[in-house]
């Protein structure tokens, strides 16, 4: 018979724990899912039944906390563009280059043999935050440039040329930054969301950008007589 000195509870009902750590450079979504596999096989008797602590279930419980707020943070994020530019089609252009993020995530965990994981999007979310600051760039200049006597596809044209190299310069400084964390067991996911996705969207947000912009606010070619 085996006696326990402490009687351990969660939520006041008894429990006993068995615990582990990943060996390094092991994938925690791939670790769990071995184990899973292994504790689904486990027979317990009647009134019992298991249950995964830890950086599992904190996972679970962020995502739900991100998936409740994420309408919320979009909504500001117009406000503020909204009231940046007092326009509203000038910030429908910025957000509709979100979507561009999803595309650059898929590619770089696919390409670098990651799992998206907690990490990763929170890599994703910092992302959105990158392509937007780079899309208001593109946007303010396009303003700059009619302002200076442009007409409007002439200022989207310029406006673009001037921003390529810039833009290009600070995400590619980005993601040299993240190439330590990409052999990391924890943050990897996260370093390849952010590098393929920054790659992939910020070269489509110069090409997507514009023609969205000039479809918006209907900017066409003139024709030659």
């Amino acid at each position: 018979n085996y006696n326990y000195n402490v009687i351990k509870r969660y939520n006041r009902e008894r429990v006993m724990m068995a615990q582990c750590d990943p060996k390094r450079g092991a994938n925690t979504k791939q670790a769990f899912r071995k184990v899973w596999e292994e504790v689904q096989k486990i027979e317990v008797p009647p009134g019992y039944r298991m249950k995964f602590f830890g950086e599992d279930e904190s996972q679970v419980e962020s995502n739900e906390a991100l998936a409740a707020n994420m309408p919320l943070t979009f909504i500001l994020m117009f406000v503020v563009l909204l009231l940046l530019f007092r326009t509203y089609r000038k910030p429908i252009v910025i957000l509709l280059m979100v979507p561009l993020i999803f595309i650059g995530v898929v590619f770089g965990l696919l390409v670098l043999g990651r799992m998206f994981d907690f990490f990763a999007l929170l890599g994703l979310l910092g992302l959105v935050g990158m392509n937007i600051k780079n899309a208001i760039v593109l946007v303010d200049q396009i303003g700059i440039e009619q302002a200076n006597g442009l007409d409007p596809l002439e200022a989207v044209i310029q406006a673009t040329k001037s921003r390529i190299v810039p833009v290009t310069m600070a995400s590619g400084t980005t993601i040299l930054g993240m190439l330590p964390l990409l052999f990391d067991a924890m943050f990897g996911g996260m370093a390849a969301g952010i590098m393929g996705g920054l790659l992939v969207a910020s070269l489509l947000t110069i090409i997507v950008l514009p023609v969205t912009y000039s479809l918006i606010f209907r900017i066409s070619v003139k024709k030659k007589a």
